[in-house]
């Protein structure tokens, strides 16, 4: 049976084991972030040359938010990327010192500290420099493993999505119900029409298959971002993998561009920037034609609306998280009116 220590048990001993740190003396631990589905702690280790830090992730003390982890294999997606996918793809991440989970889904993840980093507000908007490079590191993850079904087909990966497809099947549309009920006095005409457009089609929305499959990140954002990490010497790395899946690269490119960008500058543009990324992703040899990655890219403007839609009603709420939720949700449904994209599933059907 796999021991994974509490963040109470990280004490100096334990540490000295994986951070090569045989000299060191004391640790203090610190709360950071604002996770709704795990938490994370800075460990600031005091040793002979000075003090080091590493960033520890472990399970929410939240149940409701723990047990969606469980039901959605997060942690243990989290923690298999780690293992198996981190060091293969040239999207910057954080190093990993450790990575364990038990079989009663407690987990530890002992990751670099990749402070001080450029905050960026979710909520403001991310300028165009950010975006191509958040582009280009979904190429990183995109390019390397594109078509590699030996990779696909893992129980962590592609193993998930079969086993969560029935459930998604049964539980979005009482999610979507959910959802109605909780923000009605918060969302406006736009956001109802199409929330309830999209759950009588979530059916046609899941079902299609990308000819270009992929391994995905699930939940590309700006909070899941560090920009100009490390001070500076570290221009953006990504954090956050408990979403990793397998679909279409243009799902992962249409969430972040309209969550993270302004609707505005969205608009202003998403072709720009979808040329942009296109041409990174044919540096790892992977040529999608223009109109496949548009009308992908249409139908992935609703992935934001399906995946936070759920999200808001099953994590811990908390004032901040409704207001990102709702945020993140009008752009999408601004970007998805924007490219008819009930329409174009309603097309697909027909063609």
């Amino acid at each position: 049976m796999t021991l994974v220590p509490s963040i109470d048990e990280l004490d100096v001993t334990w540490l000295s084991r994986y951070l090569d740190l045989d000299d060191a003396t004391d640790v203090v631990v610190t709360p950071v972030g604002q996770g709704q589905v795990a938490n994370c702690y800075r460990l600031a280790v005091r040793h002979g040359a000075g003090v080091s830090s590493v960033i520890a992730k472990v399970p929410s003390n939240d149940e409701v938010s723990r047990s969606t982890a469980a039901l959605q294999h997060l942690y243990e997606r989290e923690v298999s990327f780690y293992q198996h996918l981190a060091a293969s793809i040239t999207t910057r991440t954080p190093r990993c010192y450790f990575a364990e989970r038990d079989e009663s889904d407690n987990f530890l993840l002992l990751l670099e500290d990749l402070s001080p980093a450029a905050v960026i507000d979710q909520f403001v908007g991310i300028s165009l420099g950010t975006a191509r490079a958040g582009l280009a590191a979904l190429a990183g993850l995109h390019g390397p493993t594109h078509a590699r079904t030996e990779l696909h087909d893992a129980a962590w990966l592609g193993g998930v999505s079969d086993k969560l497809r029935p459930l998604y099947s049964a539980v979005l549309p009482i999610l979507f119900d959910q959802f109605i009920d909780r923000y009605d006095d918060r969302i406006d005409g736009d956001v109802r029409t199409m929330v309830h457009a999209l759950k009588e089609r979530l059916g046609l929305f899941g079902n299609y298959t990308t000819p270009f499959p992929c391994v995905t990140h699930g939940d590309f954002r700006t909070d899941n971002l560090l920009v100009d990490a490390c001070d500076g010497m570290v221009a953006l790395a990504v954090v956050d993998w408990q979403t990793v899946g397998v679909g279409s690269p243009l799902l992962d490119v249409a969430y972040f561009l309209t969550t993270s960008l302004t609707p505005e500058d969205c608009a202003r543009h998403e072709f720009d920037l979808l040329d942009f990324y296109l041409a990174k992703l044919s540096d790892y040899g992977v040529d999608i034609p223009l109109d496949v990655a548009r009308r992908e890219f249409s139908r992935y403007t609703l992935q934001p609306i399906v995946m936070l839609v759920a999200a808001s009603v099953i994590v811990e709420q908390t004032e901040r998280g409704d207001q990102m939720f709702l945020a993140m949700i009008e752009r999408a449904v601004i970007a998805a009116t924007r490219w008819n994209a009930i329409d174009g599933l309603e097309r697909n059907v027909a063609s």
